[in-house]
């Protein structure tokens, strides 16, 4: 019956895949690979499924055609293809791949809860999987508090007591949602006996919501799925760099989702003044050029006031021991691999970096600078420092990076090779180009590739414009922070200034600081800040947030910024956000998708049958010609009749759109709105 609705040249394909996957005689709970491999060779299949059938479908798919390959060539296929599974997969990848999955087992208890099963098998899941599976883990844990606050003795208003039920109630739930291997909202408020009643009633809502539970799932599956395709090789220059390409192509799919949204909504203020949402997103820091010329600006800025202070320059390159790597840079796996994920080998290089700095301020040594994360092919991330300091702390600060740097695993040092790859330093010499330049291509080839073209990858050999997308995947996917400022004033308040461009404060300070972020110097902005070592509580201009209580669903405080301020000067706020925009659909996006037809010049009957989104829709548009929108005009509108408006015009309702008549001679007008 199926065959009936296929297009005659994919008749073929379908039937050679029925023959595959439904061939009499398969045994059942196979994988779909094990299908496939059954029409190529079955008599092998018992033996072949000791290597195959614990390896997923998405990764097993590519070691199957391999295998089907080697079967197939001209002369002892059947022995290659036998040798690949045993010698490549039975002693390379499977302990590869049990080592990670380890990670991720449930006990036993997990798996006989009713939901257990489906847990077990997350990164197979699909969005209606894990929208059931959140549903049920949400459910469960309703049931458990329920059944936990009945062992209560009676009813109480006492707040004391109130205050500890709510904190047994949040303990008993963050128990259950560790025992399946997630951890529970506040749980380190918990662990640092911070937690407060309202922070563990919103601990609650948090984990007996279903959207909570699908967002967290989801970031759970795509970690493992990840993690499971570094483990049997499949990120690697020789496969995929950096990401899997799966994991490329979902990124660059949601890329594509997230542009045709933008292209749906406008920007909506409370006059009724509309902005296309794309073109706002365009113009922001979400723009990887604006990012990236904004980092430029950031960085030269710092080397300027390095000039201006007689600093010295030095470019560090920090990289984690042999055991963090999955995949050797020439090829082949890494035996003393620990199976960690790039999550795990940033945080042991984030530990390095907090022992570095702090033994550097012991000494008494003060630096800033900019740090950038990018991975090796495999996955693996590595920093690239670029700090600036007095030129009589150049060795110390050598000194203390290096010995945090190297000493764990030293012994594997053996070699000029192992030492360089672990650190490495170079001195910045401005006889060979500036100190933005030194760190120019990495920031360019982290976010765009831009000015790139023909200049190949160290890591991979391929074009460095062309790996961009790569690695803003794999940063996107293990959220990784790409870049961060060491020292220096906050960006963020650089952005908010920038919002009131030319106006002028009254407090001299406060304009000084405004006044330098208008014109884009970051070095200017940076010293009337307070310099580059400036401590967060001496800058002159922070930040001023405007708090909403109990502002979402699990009644959190929800806070946003509001404007600028500064401590040292009372009452100097600024609200650097005056206008309110809200998100709306397009109008003729929205009349398009209700099915109006757009010709002007089509008929049009004096009788319009309006929903209440139509209703809503013709709302916006009257407020954003400057009408007030009210009932009464939408209903004269519909009728058929006219609205006037500076006493000669009127605007009607006709085919979905209002429209712009002179006649005023009318049997029913609404006197509208006359500016002027």
């Amino acid at each position: 019956m199926t065959d009936c609705v296929v297009e005659a040249g994919q008749h073929h394909t379908v039937n050679a895949f029925r023959r595959e996957v439904f061939a009499p005689g398969i045994p059942r709970n196979v994988t779909l690979t094990e299908r496939k491999l059954w029409s190529v060779n079955p008599a092998d299949h018992d033996w072949r499924s000791q290597y195959l059938h614990e390896i997923p479908d998405w990764l097993a798919g590519y070691f199957g055609r391999r295998y089907e390959k080697l079967f197939n060539a001209a002369s002892g296929g059947r022995r290659r293809a036998n040798t690949f599974l045993r010698q490549t997969i039975g002693e390379s990848v499977l302990p590869r791949l049990r080592k990670v999955a380890a990670q991720y087992h449930l006990a036993a208890d997990v798996i006989d809860l009713p939901f257990g099963k489906l847990l077990q098998s997350l990164p197979s899941l699909d969005r209606s999987d894990l929208k059931k599976l959140a549903g049920q883990i949400a459910s469960w844990l309703t049931k458990a508090l329920c059944d936990f606050t009945d062992s209560f003795d009676g009813f109480t208003q006492d707040e004391k007591e109130l205050a500890r039920r709510a904190g047994l109630s949040f303990v008993h739930l963050g128990e259950l949602v560790m025992m399946i291997n997630f951890t529970a909202p506040y749980w380190g408020a918990l662990m640092a006996d911070k937690l407060t009643e309202r922070q563990a009633h919103s601990g609650m809502l948090r984990m007996m919501a279903p959207e909570w539970w699908y967002l967290r799932l989801k970031r759970a599956r795509d970690l493992q799925r990840e993690h499971l395709a570094i483990a049997v090789g499949q990120v690697q220059k020789a496969a995929s760099a950096y990401v899997s390409r799966k994991t490329l192509g979902e990124w660059v799919e949601q890329k594509k989702r997230n542009l045709e949204f933008f292209k749906k909504f406008d920007l909506q203020n409370e006059e009724g003044q509309r902005i296309a949402l794309d073109s706002m997103v365009h113009r922001s820091v979400a723009n990887p050029a604006i990012r990236r010329c904004e980092l430029m600006v950031r960085m030269r800025g710092f080397e300027d006031i390095a000039d201006e202070m007689g600093l010295a320059g030095e470019f560090y390159t920090i990289t984690a021991p042999s055991r963090y790597h999955a995949v050797h840079s020439k090829g082949g796996f890494v035996g003393q691999w620990n199976g960690c994920n790039p999550q795990d080998t940033q945080r042991y290089l984030c530990n390095v970096w907090a022992k570095a700095r702090a033994a550097i301020s012991r000494a008494g040594i003060h630096i800033f600078g900019f740090r950038v994360v990018e991975p090796h092919h495999d996955g693996t991330p590595h920093w690239h420092m670029l700090l600036f300091m007095r030129p009589q702390d150049v060795d110390t600060v050598r000194d203390i990076i290096c010995y945090h740097a190297r000493i764990a695993d030293s012994e594997e040092l053996q070699s000029p090779h192992a030492l360089k790859a672990r650190f490495h330093v170079e001195p910045i010499d401005h006889e060979l180009g500036s100190a933005t330049g030194y760190i120019a291509k990495y920031i360019s080839k982290n976010i765009d590739g831009f000015a790139l073209d023909g200049e190949k990858d160290e890591e991979t050999g391929e074009n460095l414009r062309d790996m961009a997308k790569a690695v803003s995947a794999w940063a996107s996917r293990w959220r990784i922070r790409q870049f961060q400022q060491i020292g220096g004033a906050p960006v963020t308040v650089w952005r908010e200034l920038r919002r009131l461009r030319d106006q002028r404060l009254t407090d001299n300070r406060m304009d000084a600081v405004l006044a330098a972020a208008d014109v884009g110097c970051w070095a200017s902005y940076t010293q009337a800040q307070g310099g580059p070592l400036v401590a967060r509580r001496d800058l002159i201009v922070r930040l001023a947030y405007e708090i909403t209580e109990q502002g979402n669903e699990y009644a959190e405080d929800v806070q946003r910024i509001q404007g600028i301020y500064s401590p040292l000067i009372p009452d100097s706020e600024v609200c650097t956000r005056l206008v309110k925009w809200e998100k709306v659909p397009k109008l003729a996006e929205a009349q398009a998708e209700a099915g109006f037809d757009l010709d002007l010049n089509s008929p049009w009957s004096s009788v319009n049958n309006c929903t209440g989104a139509e209703r809503r829709r013709l709302k916006l548009e009257l407020q954003s010609r400057g009408f007030e929108g009210s009932d009464d005009e939408v209903s004269i509108l519909l009728r058929g009749s006219g609205i006037t408006y500076r006493g000669t015009g009127m605007v009607r309702y006709r085919s979905g759109r209002l429209v712009d008549v002179e006649d005023t001679n009318e049997s029913e007008c609404w006197p509208g709105w006359s500016p002027g």
